[in-house]
């Protein structure tokens, strides 16, 4: 065990010497925020129109009682005489609609004869998609049957602010967690082995008589540390900014998540990051630069990302599925997000890696001890 503690120490050393490592694990959490925040701000100002907005409009041959319950939703520009300039100012975006009832529309309202209502409009001005809106339905109202759906003011959706939450979060945290990890393990795997087997470093390491096996689990340690502190990082600077980015369909605020939501959350998570690092770790050792290693990683990378994908979808997966590694992971996240966990599930998906990791630490010492795997040139 002395050894393993001296081959984490090195490690860290490694890693907290070097300022562009350390930017690498912590900088993507703050730019994501940042990003994210501002992509947020930016999306719920587009098309957003005010309440008590009226649209400039252009109406013309419209029924005493039409028009009137158009005027008292549009601004009517009165100054324009006829149809040819009201469409031209509507393309220019000078008005906002223009809406052109046929010639005797009045006479035939009712009859045999449909009449015709023309609304121009201007979808690349959000005002007026706005106005096409609101026309067509107050015209909607006087063409459909007597009867008004959803009208009394009441709260129709019947689902809860928390229950819509608790989706939400349900299936984007098992992909943001799978990529955010993967993110972090490919910044440090292939650097810690194959950028030491370039160098030649990791040659000098394994004459040492330290065991390859204690070797194997020190780097996996170390540098599951490193993954953890990267993609805890990522996760932080993405939920602080979900509710910006999202608007009013997500808060956070309203999930009561406990000590024993988080406890187990974070037990997954640590999990997933030993069996990623197992798995970039021996990749890193088949390689003999960075650039081959990540070459090999990449592949396996999309498989990880395409886990956490399958993960939202599975929303009512049997407990059997929990002992698949990673993928039991996954549905774990989004069992425990929804706040439908079952213990044992979290306990097969955390039992499952840590089998995995094992097997993959025992590869990487059997790699380790090959002469022909660590020099070959």
């Amino acid at each position: 065990m002395k050894n393993v503690l001296t081959i984490i120490k090195k490690e860290f050393t490694r890693f907290f010497k070097d300022k562009r490592m350390i930017l690498t694990i912590l900088l993507p959490g703050l730019l994501i925020y940042l990003i994210y925040s501002v992509m947020g701000t930016a999306f719920s100002k587009i098309g957003a129109i005010p309440e008590d907005y009226k649209p400039s409009a252009y109406v013309y041959g419209a029924p005493s009682d039409i028009a009137g319950v158009l005027e008292s939703a549009l601004t009517v520009n009165g100054e324009i005489t006829d149809s040819a300039t009201a469409k031209a100012k509507v393309e220019d975006g000078s008005l906002e609609v223009a809406v052109i009832f046929s010639d005797n529309f009045e006479q035939n309202y009712g009859g045999e004869n449909v009449p015709e209502v023309e609304i121009y409009y201007n979808t690349s001005n959000d005002n007026s998609s706005f106005a096409y809106q609101l026309v067509s339905t107050v015209l909607g109202a006087f063409t459909k049957p007597a009867f008004t759906i959803n009208s009394g003011g009441e709260k129709y959706n019947l689902a809860s602010e928390e229950s819509a939450t608790k989706r939400i979060m349900s299936m984007i945290v098992p992909m943001l967690m799978f990529a955010l990890l993967a993110s972090s393990c490919m910044a440090v795997a292939p650097e810690s082995i194959a950028g030491e087997k370039e160098r030649g470093t990791m040659a000098t390491m394994l004459i040492t008589p330290v065991n390859r096996a204690e070797i194997a689990l020190g780097k996996i340690i170390s540098l599951s540390c490193f993954a953890l502190l990267g993609g805890i990082s990522s996760f932080i600077g993405v939920i602080f900014s979900l509710p910006k980015l999202a608007g009013s369909a997500i808060n956070l605020g309203a999930i009561p998540y406990g000590v024993g939501e988080y406890f187990m959350l974070f037990g997954i998570i640590i999990s997933v990051v030993l069996v990623i690092i197992s798995a970039f770790s021996v990749l890193s050792a088949l390689a003999k630069s960075v650039k081959e290693a990540g070459a090999l990683i990449g592949p396996l990378m999309m498989v990880i990302i395409v886990l956490g994908l399958v993960s939202m979808f599975a929303s009512s997966a049997s407990v059997g599925l929990y002992a698949i590694p990673l993928l039991g992971s996954g549905l774990a996240m989004s069992a425990i997000m929804s706040m439908s966990v079952q213990p044992l599930g979290v306990a097969l998906a955390i039992i499952s890696n840590l089998v995995l990791t094992a097997l993959l630490v025992v590869l990487l010492a059997f790699m380790f001890k090959s002469e022909k795997i660590m020099f070959k040139k």
